[in-house]
């Protein structure tokens, strides 16, 4: 049987919040090197992703933990605003991914339109 799931918004503990927080930061850092974030802007606030990837692209010398940790001292929220829009994206009870978000993303760019 699968798990069902709960969107971030649903998580209850705080240690669980902050595991799924982590784990999407380093997701949306890695998807934004590869300048692949189409799929979630059409999803969530463009406003709220811009003031993330200007933060990002300010501190793009540091290395991928660094900016995980800069970005979310200087983003949280507007991260959990993200996450909270992306309500396909679901967790366990300890905050990780039920379907882990690279696999996930890549489902949603199969069924992307292909240019001829």
């Amino acid at each position: 049987m699968a798990e069902v799931g709960l969107r971030y918004d649903e998580l209850d503990n705080q240690a669980a919040k902050e595991a799924a927080l982590k784990a999407f930061i380093a997701f949306y850092i890695h998807q934004y090197r590869l300048k692949s974030l189409e799929i979630m802007g059409a999803k969530a606030s463009n406003e709220v992703m811009g003031t993330i990837n200007h933060v990002l692209k300010e501190n793009s010398y540091h290395g991928a933990e660094e900016l995980a940790e800069i970005s979310e001292r200087l983003c949280k929220p507007a991260y959990e605003e993200v996450l909270s829009e992306l309500t396909d994206v679901k967790f366990n009870q300890e905050g990780q991914p039920i379907v882990p978000l690279e696999k996930l993303w890549q489902k949603e760019e199969e069924q992307l339109p292909k240019e001829d």
